[in-house]
């Protein structure tokens, strides 16, 4: 028997730990934030754009706590055998309510495209079945 709480419970505290921080650091007046955060090997982007209640939308500063909290969580959730998402979407509303969409497979949306051997080097961190990598994925010669 183990003393870990189960993998559900875990993992809600490690999308806990990327949301507070981002709704600390959300201006007032906000109806919506949108988070697109993406990573390979050495490699990540955060882009955060808020709604405002007047519909504009913006771009704000990520927060650091933010994106270590998404690392820690990339990590968390690669450790479960399956390899890690490639990008996250977080969408989150002011009473609270949050949604993450994780991209396994899908070419993330870059604004910089990392290197064939970033995608390799995150490929040897977080092995997945050979039938789980993409056609796409870069593949070690």
């Amino acid at each position: 028997m183990t003393d870990q709480p189960p993998y559900l419970v875990q993992l809600g505290d490690a999308q806990t730990k990327v949301v507070k921080p981002l709704f600390d650091a959300l201006p007032a007046g906000w109806r919506e934030a949108t988070v697109e955060y993406r990573k390979a090997g050495s490699v990540a982007e955060s882009k955060v754009v808020v709604t405002t209640d007047d519909g504009q939308a913006d771009i704000v500063k990520s927060p650091i706590d933010m994106i270590r909290a998404f690392k820690e969580l990339r990590e968390y959730m690669a450790s479960q055998g399956n390899g890690a998402w490639l990008s996250v979407t977080l969408t989150a509303k002011p009473d609270g309510k949050c949604s993450f969409d994780y991209n396994y497979n899908e070419l993330p949306n870059w604004t910089v495209q990392p290197t064939d051997e970033t995608y390799i080097e995150d490929l040897s961190k977080y092995p997945r079945p050979a039938d789980q990598i993409p056609a796409w994925y870069p593949r070690a010669i």
